[in-house]
């Protein structure tokens, strides 16, 4: 099972944010972001997932459409909880 240890982290498009990107099974894609402007904690720009608590949390189907709900203030427990269901 892949966990949130398992995500690779990029510099966000928007300037100062990051966001962490995981394939995940029948072409599904979870994406993880935090930074001034996202659902997170601190809701600052600081550049690693290592000095956040939350995260703002979307899976993305294979035609790169939203799948359910924007997440808000996920946990890495919230994030590893989601993850077991792909």
């Amino acid at each position: 099972m892949k966990t949130f240890d398992d995500i690779i982290w990029k510099k966000h498009r928007l300037v100062g944010a990051i966001q962490g990107l995981l394939d995940l099974k029948d072409g599904f894609e979870l994406s993880v972001v935090a930074g001034e402007f996202q659902y997170c904690t601190p809701r600052e720009n600081l550049g690693s997932p290592d000095l956040y608590s939350s995260f703002e949390v979307a899976i993305f189907n294979s035609e790169g459409e939203f799948e359910g709900e924007v997440l808000g203030w996920q946990s890495r427990e919230d994030i590893n909880s989601l993850l077991s269901n792909y």
